[in-house]
């Protein structure tokens, strides 16, 4: 496939602009792709890559394959072979693994998951670890988002500094702004995100512009933090793959 290779003094950050070409067509493009797009070799690009959003180009164009097929399965009424051919896959069975690794739940499930939670938005739950030490998080959420201060949040342990992927534990919890939570063993990094009260199924299930929030830097020992929410950065837009209801169910 070609792609036209767009240098740093013709478009500003390659790198960034291949992170729009992946969001703009991640169905039909590979690595190498974006690697010729920004200029540099697929080596170098994925070091640079990784470095910067934190996981792998690979990798994120699988989640944002699996994203868009979060919403086709909710919002169109194609077969899940369909859906996964439309998205990038060749394989039904490499499809259904991967989104149910990423998202909680096989494919087909997803949209009877929308059906209940429509009427059964879930409730606070833990799937808290023991740990070697404790870290207590603040929960610094958007006015706008909970004017009640009864949004849902999520928050938990993730092996990536990015809401892609299961996480190893963590908790969902409403009406608090405090959250202690044992050490995540082999995932220091903290993630979390948020849904306003009432949201609907497509909102809580595959949000458009997910209000979320990750910790800077890892997270080993016992400490105090603050979990800074708000919209993804410009700079590396993430596509937030578990499906929030599903967790409860694990």
């Amino acid at each position: 496939m070609s792609v036209t290779t767009i240098t740093e003094s013709a478009s500003g950050d390659p790198l960034l602009s291949s992170i729009r070409l992946a969001h703009e067509r991640a169905a039909e493009l590979s690595v190498a792709d974006l690697a010729d797009h920004a200029g540099y070799s697929p080596f170098h690009f994925s070091r640079m890559f990784a470095r910067h959003v934190g996981i792998g180009p690979g990798q994120y164009l699988t989640a944002l394959r699996i994203d868009r097929a979060k919403q086709l399965l909710l919002t169109q009424s194609e077969s899940v072979i369909d859906v996964a051919a439309t998205v990038g896959f060749d394989s039904l069975s490499s499809f259904s693994r991967r989104f149910r690794s990423t998202v909680g739940i096989p494919p087909g499930k997803l949209r009877r998951l929308a059906d209940h939670i429509s009427d059964r938005p879930p409730q606070p739950f833990s799937l808290l670890t023991p740990g070697t030490g404790c870290v207590r998080v603040t929960l610094d959420l958007p006015a706008d988002l909970s004017p009640r201060g009864d949004a849902a949040v999520w928050v938990g342990w993730y092996p990536h500094p990015a809401p892609i992927g299961l996480p190893r534990s963590g908790a969902l919890v409403s009406g608090v702004s405090v959250v202690d939570l044992p050490l995540g063993a082999g995932a220091p990094f903290l993630l979390g995100f948020a849904v306003p009260a009432h949201a609907d199924a497509q909102d809580q299930l595959a949000p458009p512009d997910p209000t979320v929030a990750v910790h800077p830097v890892p997270l080993t020992h016992s400490q105090d933090v603050t979990l800074h929410f708000g919209a993804t950065a410009q700079d590396r837009p993430m596509p937030l793959l578990t499906a929030l209801p599903s967790l409860c169910t694990r």
